[in-house]
């Protein structure tokens, strides 16, 4: 999703080839740092009781536990906070402190200075660019690269009184709205106004009124878009579903893989992960603050905000993410694989993350 008002905004586009080649950046930034693409998982690394020799470098020259704050989508908790922290930690020697909530409330922190992070990644490409980057925004990003892509399923309790309904759509031989909007069915998810994932549920209903031709089919499921009874925080979500408080929760697909419960896949044409119905996904919009935006493919971003304190860190672990053994966890735990493509200030990117990205036709350099 991108905001109408922004539109207008210079963006640069860089493609982000292969990072495996990359050679460690040091000067300025007082240490060494360097993730590099490799054919074995950190757990895979860890078994063997070995290091990849850049994260070795990385550890043998790290300043002492150096603090790495990282906000992330609440929806990356167990992936973050199971898997990518505790493997940075051990690989480098410093300090990953990891926050995880819905991407708009971490944003909205962080401009009204209640949260410094040294690295955010969001759910949306929206949220980098209206909420941080600019001159409004007091230029708290200037660049953002994107990360990995998802979509939306339904993922479900296998106890759920609606079990059985629920298998059957996950097999196709039910139509999945037709169990939601049973009487007595308990949906769970995120609030639209703090969480992009919560904006996207909204806009995959009306997308799915649309597909099916059914104009009350939002209406049946949700009630309104900000239904109380229906909405949960992030981070808590997974409890919920797992403690049978909801029958069914609008999840990313990664999610509902990490938290090994079944789910309901959705069509393409619905499901938010398909760039190539990025004209359809168009059609659902979504209005905060008088400002309307409309339903995009999801890509999760990461960045360096301006003011990170630990830029050193902050490199090594974001290039973690792009092309080390970071890149393959998430591919593991249920991403889909993208170009990693930078917007924003060239000139901003650090050189080791940008040493290789190139301009697409009509770039701005800056």
């Amino acid at each position: 999703m991108k905001n109408d008002s922004i539109r207008g905004q210079r963006k640069i586009r860089f493609t982000l080839f292969s990072i495996a080649s990359l050679t460690l950046l040091a000067g300025t930034l007082g240490a060494t740092h360097a993730f590099g693409t490799t054919k074995n998982t950190a757990s895979h690394t860890a078994q063997q009781g070995t290091q990849p020799k850049h994260l070795a470098r990385r550890a043998a020259t790290s300043v002492a536990h150096t603090p790495l704050k990282v906000y992330y989508a609440g929806s990356m908790t167990q992936v973050m906070e199971q898997a990518i922290g505790p493997q940075f930690d051990k690989m480098t020697g410093d300090t990953y402190q990891g926050k995880g909530m819905g991407s708009v409330a971490l944003a909205q922190m962080m401009r009204n200075g209640l949260g410094q992070p040294d690295v955010f990644i969001s759910a949306a490409p929206s949220v980098n660019t209206s909420l941080l980057m600019g001159k409004t925004n007091h230029n708290l990003e200037t660049w953002y690269i994107t990360l990995a892509k998802d979509q939306l399923v339904i993922a479900y309790n296998p106890t759920s009184r609606y079990a059985k309904d629920l298998r059957l759509a996950a097999a196709h031989r039910l139509p999945w709205y037709s169990v939601l909007e049973q009487k007595g069915f308990r949906l769970g998810r995120t609030d639209p106004t703090i969480d992009p994932k919560g904006v996207m549920t909204v806009e995959m209903l009306q997308l799915a009124e649309r597909f099916y031709h059914n104009k009350t089919l939002s209406s049946r499921i949700i009630g309104s878009a900000l239904n109380p009874k229906q909405i949960f925080p992030e981070e808590a979500l997974l409890a919920q579903l797992k403690t049978g408080q909801v029958d069914a929760a609008v999840a990313f697909l990664h999610e509902a893989k990490e938290w090994h419960v079944p789910y309901i896949t959705l069509p393409n044409a619905i499901n938010l992960g398909d760039p190539a119905e990025s004209a359809f996904y168009h059609n659902a919009t979504w209005t905060q603050k008088g400002k309307t935006s409309h339903a995009e493919p999801i890509v999760f971003t990461i960045s360096i905000p301006t003011n990170a304190k630990h830029k050193a860190a902050a490199i090594a672990f974001v290039n973690d993410l792009l092309s080390g053994p970071a890149n393959k966890i998430l591919l593991r735990e249920g991403f889909t694989a993208m170009p990693h493509t930078a917007y924003g200030l060239r000139s901003a990117i650090p050189t080791v993350l940008q040493k290789d990205l190139t301009p697409t036709k009509g770039s701005v350099h800056a």
